[in-house]
């Protein structure tokens, strides 16, 4: 087997935990590929609900995953993602403080509950190459933390 570019692995706590599952593409034309949720919660209006996947990314040093809402959840149901759009860098794999887990952060702008149930499908992610400028100088070489690690204002 060749060198392994990109895709999906539990984080060590939820390896043993049939609640959490790996992202999938539900159609072999989908672009992205479908988040799931390992708990039951009930996000009210004008609240935010936090979801710990579970799953970490490996990917290429020039590529990102986004998370976006599902379109779905959208429109019908007011649900996004409180950062609306979320990017899981390549440094964040295995990173020291979380391992890499993959933190989903719903927010209800509708007016009606918002039931979550194990195995619901709560976001979705698609892969992007990242393009860097000429004069590109990063500010450091490793990430020293986790989630929000990269910037410190």
């Amino acid at each position: 087997m060749g060198e392994q570019l990109r895709g999906f692995e539990l984080v060590t706590r939820a390896k043993d935990n049939d609640e959490f599952k790996l992202p999938v593409r539900s159609t072999a034309g989908s672009a992205a590929y479908d988040f799931f949720s390992p708990v039951e919660m009930v996000i009210k209006p004008g609240e935010k609900g936090k979801i710990e996947t579970g799953v970490k990314v490996y990917m290429q040093p020039d590529e990102g995953l986004f998370i976006i809402t599902r379109s779905g959840n959208g429109t019908k149901r007011r649900i996004t993602l409180a950062n609306n759009t979320a990017l899981i860098d390549s440094d964040y794999y295995d990173n020291e403080s979380n391992e890499g887990e993959i933190i989903i952060m719903l927010a209800n702008e509708g007016e009606e509950d918002f039931k979550v149930k194990v195995g619901d499908k709560i976001a979705q992610g698609y892969f992007q190459k990242v393009l860097l400028a000429d004069n590109d100088r990063p500010l450091a070489e490793r990430r020293t933390g986790g989630l929000g690690s990269t910037g410190t204002r």
